[in-house]
């Protein structure tokens, strides 16, 4: 089996994708990775307020 890598590198990306025509993958895997990669992650928490201090 060829890699993704192999494919592009020999110019055989149609073939590659040909091949795994009507494969299936993990739908919440890839949200999870795309919303990781556009920086769309879960809402950070509200940061602490600062002590009262008196310097």
């Amino acid at each position: 089996m060829t890699t993704l890598r192999e494919a592009i590198e020999q110019g055989k990306l149609a073939k590659f994708i040909a091949e795994r025509e009507g494969e299936e993958g993990d739908q919440a895997a890839f949200d999870a990775t795309l919303r990781s990669m556009a920086g769309t992650s879960k809402e950070a928490p509200p940061a602490s307020s600062p002590p009262d201090c008196d310097d």
